[in-house]
């Protein structure tokens, strides 16, 4: 009982009523109460008696319902010993009155025991429901994203409210293993996060934490492992949980729960903030291997292009001299040498358009010399790629026509010009190259009201089922363009994507095999 029954006012009126029934038992006229209906009257004393029982246990519990019960054997023995004509029966009988109002007793004290247990158990699965709902909703908040700085800030927010305390931080350990730095923050003063890193020589509270175990602070002020107890007084926390953030190659960090009431996180709250933990380790470790990867692509992407451009001049200079030597420039060739210098004038060329598309390539993903976004007019876009490949497209008996379907106002689009440009010239050269003569190639513009289309379709030779999955990949040709036209550089495809993709639009393609393909650009509108 939260307090002792004896002070509460309906224990006095028990008492009260146990009073008036002894009264009454003692000096009422029983037989002309009752006459001649003996068991009425006794089923009508013992009913009274075992009432207020009946009430002291409800109210109070099995201790009350015992010194009610008591109570009434303390009121009924002067009776057995002074009133009644037959002590001996008498006592028997208040002994069965005894007996059944242990009973009473038993009966309504385990009741209320099972209730109480059921209500627990409710409560415990309903927090245990709660808490499970909670690691979901953090999992799905921390796998949204893999950018390694919102991975943590959401994943210090969801602690904090997971665990309803006021604040939740996280540190990651630096490149030399001895510090841990404030990565991320929830609920914590600027003052309390800049007071200085965790050094690990110096905090034994750190060290045993990476070493993976889950330690709760009850009280800050009085436990001796923390490296800066005086800054946690002054920002009002009480009581600290932090568990270890463990990867696959080792410990990464740790992170902290913070209470501004002590001694408030319980063994179930360690276990919950463990298994946060775990979740938030593996988000972490796939943003940082994003961001790392992020890195070797910049890296790869630099490095391409500084190559390129240190071969670009020396392949410009052999293109300028085979076909001084191809024009006579140097002497008269026989057949046999003017083949060879030709082939390797063909090659040379083939080499430089290689460097060129790895210097789109490697420029787009490091977004080096990126062009400013302008307002553009697709219809003239498109007239302008059609006229530019007019004649290629003759010389091949290719019909090249461009078809409109907007109607009042030219469609426009912001974007880069020359990134438009290339992405058309990409596709109608590619649908050129792989369309047979007689065949045609169809460039359409389609408008809608927030974005436009562009519509590149042939007639030619088509895309293999199993290979669309792959068609935007670097350096991937289809089989079929392979034997096709053995040249080409399996870039172009590529590079559109990321042109398309960099200034927020889409690209997909739909091809049957051997009857052709068609790609739709979606810009968005200006």
């Amino acid at each position: 009982m939260s307090k002792i029954f004896f002070r509460d006012r309906r224990f006095w009126l028990i008492v009260i009523a146990f009073s008036a029934i002894a009264l009454a038992h003692y000096f009422s006229p029983q037989e002309r109460a009752f006459g001649a209906y003996t068991l009425g009257r006794h089923t009508v004393e013992r009913i009274a008696f075992i009432l207020p029982i009946v009430g002291a246990t409800c109210f109070f519990g099995a201790r009350g319902g015992l010194s009610a019960l008591a109570l009434a054997l303390i009121a009924m023995l002067p009776r057995v010993f002074f009133v009644s004509p037959n002590p001996a029966d008498a006592l028997i009988e208040t002994l069965a009155v005894a007996l059944v109002g242990y009973a009473v007793v038993w009966a309504i004290e385990t009741q209320a025991r099972e209730k109480r247990l059921r209500q627990e158990l409710s409560a415990r699965l309903e927090h245990a429901y709660r808490r499970l709902q909670m690691l979901y909703d953090t999992a799905q908040t921390l796998n949204a994203t893999l950018e390694q700085q919102t991975v943590l800030d959401r994943l210090a927010r969801a602690t904090a409210h997971a665990l309803s305390v006021r604040a939740c931080s996280i540190r990651l350990l630096d490149e030399t293993g001895a510090r841990l730095n404030v990565a991320a923050a929830y609920g914590l003063s600027d003052a309390y996060i800049q007071k200085g890193d965790l050094i690990l020589a110096q905090n034994p509270l750190a060290r045993a934490v990476l070493a993976g175990e889950v330690i709760a602070i009850d009280d800050v002020a009085r436990d001796q492992r923390l490296q800066y107890p005086m800054h946690a007084i002054a920002e009002g926390i009480r009581a600290m949980l932090s568990a270890p953030l463990i990867g696959k190659r080792g410990p990464l960090g740790l992170m902290r729960a913070y209470s501004t009431e002590p001694a408030h996180f319980s063994a179930d709250d360690a276990i919950f903030l463990s298994a946060i933990a775990s979740q938030g380790s593996i988000a972490l470790e796939n943003a940082l291997a994003y961001r790392q990867l992020g890195k070797l692509d910049q890296m790869k992407s630099a490095f391409v292009l500084t190559v390129t451009h240190e071969l670009r001049s020396p392949v410009s200079v052999i293109q300028s001299l085979l076909r001084t030597l191809n024009a006579g420039y140097a002497g008269e060739m026989d057949e046999r040498q003017r083949d060879i210098a030709e082939r390797a004038l063909h090659r040379a060329d083939f080499l430089q358009t290689l460097i060129g598309d790895l210097l789109d390539l490697a420029a787009g993903k490091s977004e080096l010399g990126a062009e400013d976004a302008t307002e553009i007019s697709l219809s003239d876009a498109a007239t302008q790629v059609v006229r530019r490949f007019q004649i290629p497209a003759e010389e091949k008996q290719i019909r090249l026509e461009q078809i409109c379907k907007c109607r009042g106002a030219p469609i426009k689009t912001r974007a880069p010009r020359n990134g438009v440009d290339r992405v058309l010239n990409n596709l109608v050269s590619n649908a050129i190259k792989y369309t047979p003569a007689g065949g045609r190639v169809a460039v359409t513009v389609c408008c809608a009201n927030d974005h436009a289309q562009i519509e590149i379709a042939d007639t030619g030779i088509g895309i293999p089922d199993d290979a669309m999955p792959h068609l935007f990949e670097e350096f991937y040709r289809a089989p079929n363009a392979k034997l096709y036209e053995k040249e080409g550089t399996g870039l172009g495809l590529a590079i559109t994507r990321d042109l398309v993709t960099r200034f927020g639009g889409r690209i997909a393609a739909q091809s049957k095999f051997g009857e052709g393909t068609t790609f739709v650009v979606t810009f968005p509108g200006a």
